[in-house]
Protein backbone atom coordinates (compact mmCIF):
# COMPACT_ATOMS: atom_id res chain seq x y z
CA UNK A 1 0.00 0.00 0.00
CA UNK A 2 1.60 2.93 -1.27
CA UNK A 3 1.88 5.91 1.55
CA UNK A 4 0.10 9.35 0.98
CA UNK A 5 1.98 12.41 0.66
CA UNK A 6 1.31 15.77 1.14
CA UNK A 7 2.92 19.22 0.00
CA UNK A 8 2.22 22.65 1.27
CA UNK A 9 4.09 25.72 0.17
CA UNK A 10 4.45 29.01 1.83
CA UNK A 11 6.50 31.81 0.40
CA UNK A 12 7.05 35.16 2.09
CA UNK A 13 6.46 37.52 -1.13
CA UNK A 14 7.96 40.12 0.84
CA UNK A 15 10.97 39.12 1.21
CA UNK A 16 11.19 35.90 -1.18
CA UNK A 17 12.09 33.25 1.50
CA UNK A 18 10.20 30.02 1.74
CA UNK A 19 9.18 26.72 2.93
CA UNK A 20 7.79 23.05 0.73
CA UNK A 21 6.82 20.76 3.04
CA UNK A 22 6.41 16.84 1.86
CA UNK A 23 5.63 14.34 4.28
CA UNK A 24 4.05 10.99 4.49
CA UNK A 25 2.79 8.86 7.72
CA UNK A 26 6.45 7.94 8.40
CA UNK A 27 8.80 11.25 7.41
CA UNK A 28 8.26 15.10 6.64
CA UNK A 29 10.86 16.61 5.05
CA UNK A 30 10.89 20.65 4.89
CA UNK A 31 12.34 22.40 2.35
CA UNK A 32 13.61 25.58 2.96
CA UNK A 33 14.33 27.89 0.72
CA UNK A 34 15.57 31.69 -0.01
CA UNK A 35 15.46 34.08 -3.28
CA UNK A 36 12.54 32.24 -4.42
CA UNK A 37 12.74 34.36 -7.98
CA UNK A 38 16.15 32.10 -8.25
CA UNK A 39 16.02 28.82 -5.95
CA UNK A 40 12.33 27.57 -7.74
CA UNK A 41 13.23 28.30 -11.34
CA UNK A 42 16.49 26.63 -11.14
CA UNK A 43 14.33 23.84 -9.08
CA UNK A 44 11.59 23.24 -11.04
CA UNK A 45 13.94 22.64 -14.28
CA UNK A 46 16.40 20.68 -11.98
CA UNK A 47 13.25 18.13 -10.94
CA UNK A 48 12.54 18.04 -14.35
CA UNK A 49 16.06 17.07 -15.52
CA UNK A 50 15.79 14.28 -13.03
CA UNK A 51 12.25 13.16 -14.20
CA UNK A 52 13.72 12.74 -17.80
CA UNK A 53 17.03 11.27 -16.60
CA UNK A 54 19.14 14.55 -18.22
CA UNK A 55 20.47 14.19 -14.60
CA UNK A 56 20.73 11.86 -11.78
CA UNK A 57 21.30 14.11 -9.20
CA UNK A 58 21.57 17.66 -8.28
CA UNK A 59 21.97 19.79 -5.23
CA UNK A 60 19.56 22.61 -4.36
CA UNK A 61 21.29 25.71 -1.99
CA UNK A 62 19.15 27.48 1.06
CA UNK A 63 20.56 31.02 0.01
CA UNK A 64 21.74 32.77 3.38
CA UNK A 65 22.89 29.30 5.11
CA UNK A 66 25.40 26.96 4.08
CA UNK A 67 22.63 24.30 4.28
CA UNK A 68 22.23 22.13 1.27
CA UNK A 69 19.76 19.72 -0.33
CA UNK A 70 21.24 16.80 -2.52
CA UNK A 71 18.59 15.24 -4.31
CA UNK A 72 18.84 11.78 -6.08
CA UNK A 73 17.27 9.45 -8.49
CA UNK A 74 17.85 5.64 -8.04
CA UNK A 75 15.27 4.67 -10.91
CA UNK A 76 12.14 4.93 -9.39
CA UNK A 77 13.54 6.51 -6.03
CA UNK A 78 14.33 9.73 -4.96
CA UNK A 79 16.81 10.30 -2.39
CA UNK A 80 17.19 13.28 -0.46
CA UNK A 81 19.57 14.31 1.74
CA UNK A 82 19.35 17.16 3.67
CA UNK A 83 23.06 18.42 4.87
CA UNK A 84 23.24 21.08 7.73
CA UNK A 85 26.53 22.76 8.43
CA UNK A 86 28.54 22.83 10.40
CA UNK A 87 27.15 19.19 11.21
CA UNK A 88 23.80 17.16 10.38
CA UNK A 89 22.45 15.13 7.67
CA UNK A 90 19.27 13.59 7.29
CA UNK A 91 18.07 11.46 4.75
CA UNK A 92 14.41 10.94 3.23
CA UNK A 93 13.26 8.66 0.50
CA UNK A 94 10.12 9.06 -1.41
CA UNK A 95 8.61 7.26 -4.77
CA UNK A 96 9.98 9.22 -7.75
CA UNK A 97 6.40 9.77 -9.53
CA UNK A 98 4.82 10.33 -6.19
CA UNK A 99 6.96 13.06 -4.98
CA UNK A 100 6.85 14.63 -8.16
CA UNK A 101 2.91 14.69 -8.59
CA UNK A 102 2.77 15.79 -4.98
CA UNK A 103 5.21 18.49 -5.49
CA UNK A 104 2.99 19.81 -8.58
CA UNK A 105 0.27 19.68 -6.91
CA UNK A 106 1.34 21.32 -3.59
CA UNK A 107 2.64 24.67 -6.12
CA UNK A 108 -0.62 24.21 -8.35
CA UNK A 109 -2.91 25.22 -4.90
CA UNK A 110 0.14 27.48 -4.08
CA UNK A 111 -0.41 29.36 -7.26
CA UNK A 112 -4.35 29.24 -7.56
CA UNK A 113 -4.57 30.62 -4.57
CA UNK A 114 -2.00 33.58 -5.59
CA UNK A 115 -4.69 34.26 -8.14
CA UNK A 116 -7.73 34.26 -6.09
CA UNK A 117 -5.55 36.79 -3.87
CA UNK A 118 -4.89 38.70 -7.10
CA UNK A 119 -1.50 38.39 -7.03
CA UNK A 120 -1.06 36.57 -10.38
CA UNK A 121 -0.77 37.27 -12.86
CA UNK A 122 2.04 39.98 -12.09
CA UNK A 123 1.36 43.31 -13.80
CA UNK A 124 3.48 44.25 -15.93
CA UNK A 125 5.14 46.60 -13.47
CA UNK A 126 5.46 43.65 -10.90
CA UNK A 127 7.40 41.24 -13.25
CA UNK A 128 10.36 41.95 -11.60
CA UNK A 129 13.62 39.57 -11.71
CA UNK A 130 14.27 39.37 -7.64
CA UNK A 131 10.07 39.19 -6.96
CA UNK A 132 9.54 35.56 -5.48
CA UNK A 133 7.14 34.39 -8.19
CA UNK A 134 7.81 36.36 -11.04
CA UNK A 135 7.32 35.35 -14.88
CA UNK A 136 10.72 32.96 -14.62
CA UNK A 137 9.41 30.88 -12.11
CA UNK A 138 6.03 30.56 -13.50
CA UNK A 139 7.33 29.52 -17.01
CA UNK A 140 9.92 27.31 -14.96
CA UNK A 141 7.01 25.84 -12.73
CA UNK A 142 4.66 25.36 -16.17
CA UNK A 143 7.24 23.66 -18.46
CA UNK A 144 8.11 21.03 -15.33
CA UNK A 145 4.11 20.22 -14.95
CA UNK A 146 4.02 19.77 -18.79
CA UNK A 147 7.00 17.33 -18.55
CA UNK A 148 5.06 15.34 -16.42
CA UNK A 149 2.24 14.63 -18.70
CA UNK A 150 4.18 13.26 -21.40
Amino acid sequence: MKNALNCSVTINLDGGDGEIIVSDKNQTLIISIGLSAITLRNFFSDLSDLYTYKKTKFKLEHYGSADYYLFVRDSNVIRIEEVRKPGGRDIYKFNLMDFLLTFEKGFQKFFAKLKKDGVLPLDDGMDDFMYPVNKDVTDSFNSFSKNLKK
